[in-house]
Order: structure tokens, then sequence, then C-alpha cells
């Protein structure tokens, strides 16, 4: 049977996550077909893949790069190489509650203005708002959302130039809403989402790295003078308040001498973003926290 969706998943040195992400995987009730991208493991990620597919009840392929491509790139490889109209972009740190692809599927189907819609993540939300009656959202996270594919090309998938990881899913979302495209949050569609900070141990550097950079970068592209009091905000909070130790301050400079070179990148596409919308809200993203 001819799968409606392609479910897509970006792996790297992701083995100790694998036995809860397949099991949960196994569940789906609709056909799929799963496309997997192993960016450069070293633990011996693809090769639990390799092993396991056999026993997934829907077909799937893993690909392997030699280098890590980042989430953006990976999941625009993925992209460009499944066809279904419409794409689950999953973490390999997630179990997939019963029905929660199916759910979404319902939710994106009821209307063909959503360009993505977008799990509840248990046991911790990111501390946004939604439209109680619509579940309309100012952006979808990219741990487990369903893209219709026909938005995603429009806006041209993620921005790979600028996004290794973290934010992408902000400015896809913000692309989507400026092209008239609808984000929505599913609530009754859970997903349990095994965060970093959740995890004992895990060291945070590259995500608060590209969080702080990645989060300016959102600023260039989307904001304007009235936002630039949340811009200031978040700079003062990193490098002069006591919430952040010397050594993240000293990250948090670092990133922000690496963004300079990408400001050429920003303001030749800034134009092609412009626009109002009333659910592109700094105040909803990593810039206010």
């Amino acid at each position: 049977m001819q799968s409606e969706v392609d479910l897509l998943i970006v792996l790297h040195n992701s083995k100790g996550l694998l036995p809860g992400l397949l099991t949960s995987i196994q569940k789906i009730t609709l056909p799929v077909t799963i496309y997997f991208l192993d960016n450069n493991s070293v633990d011996g990620t693809p090769e639990v893949v390799a092993r396991s597919i056999a026993a997934l009840p829907f077909p799937a392929h893993i690909m392997r790069s030699r280098k890590n491509n980042g989430f953006a790139r990976g999941m625009n490889l993925l992209a460009a190489m499944s066809a279904a109209e419409f794409m689950f972009i999953l973490n390999p740190d997630t179990e997939l509650q019963p029905g929660c692809l199916e759910l979404l599927l319902e939710r994106a189907k009821s209307d063909p203005g959503i360009g993505i819609c977008e799990a509840r993540q248990t046991p911790r939300e990111h501390p946004k708002t939604s439209d109680p009656l619509t579940g309309e959202t100012s952006w979808c996270s990219g741990a487990a959302a369903l893209i219709r594919r026909s938005a995603f090309e429009q806006v041209g998938g993620f921005d790979e130039q600028l996004f290794f990881m973290y934010c992408e899913d902000v400015d896809l979302s913000w692309k989507f809403w400026l092209r008239g495209w609808k984000c929505v949050y599913v609530r009754d569609a859970v997903v349990k989402h095994f965060t970093q900070d959740l995890m004992p141990g895990k060291r945070r550097v590259l995500e608060s790295y590209f969080t702080f950079r990645n989060s300016i970068f959102l600023f260039y592209r989307f904001g304007d003078r009235s936002q630039w009091r949340v811009m200031r905000g978040f700079l003062l909070k990193r490098f002069l308040s006591s919430t952040y130790s010397l050594k993240s301050k000293l990250l948090f400079g670092i990133a922000f001498i690496d963004h300079i070179r990408y400001i050429p990148h920003l303001l030749q596409t800034r134009g092609i973003w412009s626009g109002a919308c009333s659910w592109v809200r700094f105040e909803e993203t990593s810039l206010s926290h």
C-alpha cells in the first residue's frame, strides 16, 4: 500500500537511544516508508539500525554519510530522497506514544492550509502558546513534526547554510507563516522527548553554542526595531548577569564572533522573508529565556 507519510530520522551517535525509538515506531498503524541518515556515527549506530530494519513492519532505508551534516542538511537530504505527500521528521531521542502520527496526519489532512503540525512533548514542552481552538502556534518543534511536502518545497526546506542544529525549526515555521501556511500544535498527539538536560552527565556545549548563535540569526532575518528590546535583553543576560558562568560567557563570545561571517547571507535573504505576521513572536523563542 502506497504510504502518505515518509518518516525521516537523522542519527548521530544515537546507539543508546535506538531501542526505545525503534520499539515505538513499530506501533505506528498507518503505512509509512522510513528513511534513516547516519551522520558519521562512531558508536555503532548504523550497524544497529541495519540489523533492526528487517524487524520493522514498513519499508525502511538507511544511508550513511562520511561527515556530520547536522540536522538541517540531514533532513534536506532525506526529504530529497523521499516522495510522500507528508514527511514526519523525528528526533532519535524520542519515543512515539500510541496514535501520535495518526493524529498528526488526521489534523494535517483536515485543513489544506496547514504546513506543519507538531506533537505535544513530554515530560517537558517549549514555553510557547497556541490557540485553544485551532492549535495554531508561533512555531513547531522539529523533534516530532509532520510537514506537508508542498509547503516545505515552497519555502526551500531548512536553511542548511545557516543552521547546523537548533533554531532551524523556528526559522522554517516562520517562513511557513510568511508564505500563508499554518503551524499547528496537536495536543492529543504525544511524544516522549529525552532532551539533553534530562540526560545525567550530558554535556550541553554544542546546544549552548548553536542556540545562542542561531537565535541571533533569527533576529537578523525576521526582527525589526520593535523587537530590539528582546534582543537587547537576550545579550545582556548572557554576558552580564550572574545566571551564566564565565566559561559559558566565553562560549557565547566565540559564538557571537562566529555569527559575523554569516551576516552577508542574512542580509541578502532578509528581504525575501520580510513581512508582518502576528505569529512571528520572538518572546516565544530562546531569545526571551
